[in-house]
């Protein structure tokens, strides 16, 4: 395995292990359903080198849980939230690390852009993209923290550029 892929999982391996120890897996409640917003991953672009930055959002369901992330093969940060689903395309996201709440108006909606399936605009939000596109193959398919995070390493072995060693 390249050494920038293996920085790159072992990145998205901390975020899970990360979002267990704040307590932001397992045991919370079920939150209202969005089908085309939840359990699915989103990105602002796809990266063409592995110096590229990109933005990805996931927002999981059976853990009311999300992550912003900003990263390329080399470099990245995130936030970790916990969210509820309310009426009118509304989230409540909640920040445990600075208790920070935020209130985001989104449209998620099938679309045709670039080879997309999928569009979200997100107006309130205080990181991350505003708009993100997705793909109908990019659905995660839930499951422990463990799964999860298998699921995200293969999107970031198939999706992102990586340098050769």
């Amino acid at each position: 395995m390249r050494r920038a892929t293996k920085i790159a999982l072992a990145t998205s391996g901390l975020l899970v292990a990360a979002a267990a120890a704040a307590g932001l897996l397992g045991g919370g409640h079920q939150a209202a359903d969005s089908k085309v917003l939840v359990n699915r991953i989103w990105v602002d672009n796809l990266p063409t080198r592995d110096t590229d930055h990109f933005e990805l959002l996931v927002i999981v369901t059976e853990e009311p849980v999300g992550m912003f992330r900003r990263s390329s093969s080399f470099e990245g940060s995130y936030a970790l939230f916990r969210y509820e689903l309310g009426d009118g395309n509304k989230l409540q996201l909640l920040f445990p690390q600075d208790k920070s709440k935020h209130q985001v108006k989104y449209e998620a909606r099938a679309c045709d852009v670039k080879d997309f399936d999928y569009c979200l605009d997100l107006t309130g939000a205080p990181r991350g993209a505003k708009k993100y596109l997705s793909r109908k193959e990019w659905e995660l398919e839930g499951g422990d923290a463990n799964e999860l995070q298998h699921q995200l390493d293969e999107w970031v072995e198939q999706n992102v550029p990586h340098a050769e060693e």
